[in-house]
């Protein structure tokens, strides 16, 4: 059994804030109610990707105000995808800091124009609702608290607008550098949803993967997914990277060599 947070998770994530660093890059994993955030830190700048919950937001800005060096603003949050365990708190730390909210086109089409986000296939489904039962079991069972209820109106599933009232910052796009942080690269990973981003350091061998890849079981593909012909793609294109450190949408940061040769296939069943 590990620590989150002030709950109870069983694999979800650090039992506090875990620093990585490797090749000049830098990684602050930061343990949440329903996901983990990081931070992804350079010479002058710090992004924050994915925040969970409202509850999440005292420890991110602890994690923030303990960085080594000098102090960095905070240029950007990112969420990795628009599915509620990783965005309900990413607007009211947007506002908080007064830092904009980068999206991936994908998002950005959907929240600017309206353009429609597939969820998991199957949503509807006893099945789906079973497997994401087992998903939550793992994380201890978090109860939303009141403010991600209410929140849970606006954005994070399939009929929310996910209307952001910070101001909306860079559009990013499939291969193009992650503004103001040197050697971390934007790619698109559409499968398990259809906005789905990670973020990749090659020099590192560091892939931040939202929920492309999780942690519950030792390090797996996600069994949910939107488009699975978009999800065999992006893992045959992250296959070909050398990867030495996943930091999951949940669990614990994954280390090893060739990392994503050995993520494994789960049955769908399995949360």
């Amino acid at each position: 059994m590990r620590r989150l947070g002030a709950r109870s998770f069983v694999r979800s994530g650090p039992a506090v804030p875990r620093v990585v660093r490797r090749a000049g890059a830098s990684v602050v994993a930061v343990p949440g109610r329903y996901s983990v955030s990081y931070l992804l830190v350079g010479p002058d700048a710090v992004a924050v990707a994915d925040v969970g919950s409202h509850d999440d937001l005292p420890g991110v800005q602890a994690a923030l105000e303990a960085l080594d060096g000098p102090p960095r603003a905070v240029r950007y949050l990112l969420p990795t995808h628009l599915h509620f365990d990783h965005v309900l708190g990413l607007d009211p730390l947007a506002l908080r800091l007064g830092a904009p909210v980068a999206l991936g086109r994908a998002a950005h089409a959907h929240v600017t124009r309206g353009e429609r986000l597939r969820f998991p296939r199957g949503f509807a489904t006893p099945g789906f609702w079973f497997t994401m039962s087992l998903g939550w079991a793992f994380q201890g069972l978090p109860f939303p608290s009141r403010d991600d209820l209410r929140a849970s109106r606006e954005f994070g599933s399939p009929r929310a607008k996910d209307a952001f009232r910070a101001q909306l910052g860079p559009v990013l796009t499939d291969g193009q550098p992650l503004p103001d942080l040197p050697g971390w690269t934007v790619l698109e990973t559409p499968g398990h949803a259809d906005d789905a981003l990670c973020l990749y350091h090659a020099e590192a061998g560091f892939l931040v993967t939202g929920d492309t890849v999780r942690n519950y079981l030792g390090g797996e593909w996600n069994p949910l997914v939107a488009d699975p012909h978009a999800y065999q793609a992006t893992k045959e294109r992250l296959r070909t990277l050398p990867v030495t450190a996943v930091f999951p949408g949940h669990g614990p940061v994954v280390e090893g060599r060739d990392l994503l040769q050995s993520i494994r296939e789960v049955p769908f069943y399995l949360p």
